[in-house]
């Protein structure tokens, strides 16, 4: 199977399963639209090649350092709870939710950076891809940027396709129901924080 077709595959495989990235890429996108979707998912994306550039260049080693992840770890739950309450405020705000509303612009595009850029997993991952294709045979730097580059358009597409489904299905949601999908976005955004909070501790003890 050509290198290019198995990092879509791949890319696909990583995006899809449910996390902080995809529920708050939903809610999003039931808020604010099609464009919201984009934004944010593109801030994923750039997230997702500096850190990529970052095991190119070398970097990778800083994943066995423990200060550095429990750093980047306290950051990514610090994100997570801010994202939890900022949807749990919906709850109580008595926020419109307009069904034509449309909007893409760094409101969407930072945090798609920032909540991927505090989640150490995304770098071990990218070292763990590229460590195991240097340790190949057939390794070399084509092999890897195809890998890479399969992965990367993996993953927009299923962010295109999602974000394609939410656009088509705003229609149905009403007011009361997009606050309930906030609240259980927000339950699930902070139960992430309580987790990776957790295994912080579990390092000191």
């Amino acid at each position: 199977m050509p290198t290019l077709i198995e990092g879509v595959l791949l890319g696909l495989s990583v995006a899809a399963p449910v996390g902080p990235t995809n529920i708050e890429l939903i809610r999003r996108g039931l808020k604010s639209g099609f464009g919201a979707c984009i934004a944010f998912a593109l801030g994923v994306e750039v997230a997702l090649v500096i850190y990529l550039v970052a095991v190119f260049a070398g970097l990778s080693f800083v994943t066995d350092v423990v200060w550095f992840n429990t750093l980047l770890s306290g950051f990514g739950v610090l994100v997570l709870f801010y994202l939890g309450f900022s949807n749990i405020k919906v709850l109580f705000s008595g926020e419109s939710f307009d069904v034509n509303t449309e909007t893409q612009d760094s409101r969407h595009f930072v945090p798609g950076i920032v909540l991927t850029l505090t989640n150490p997993a995304v770098l071990l991952f990218w070292s763990g891809i590229i460590g195991a294709n240097v340790a190949t045979k057939d390794f070399n730097l084509g092999t890897s940027l195809s890998l890479s580059g399969g992965i990367l358009i993996g993953v927009s597409l299923w962010f295109v396709m999602l974000s394609a489904l939410l656009h088509g299905g705003r229609r149905w949601i009403t007011p009361q129901v997009f606050r309930i999908i906030s609240a259980i976005a927000a339950l699930v955004l902070i139960g992430f924080g309580l987790s990776f909070g957790y295994q912080i501790i579990q390092l000191f003890f």
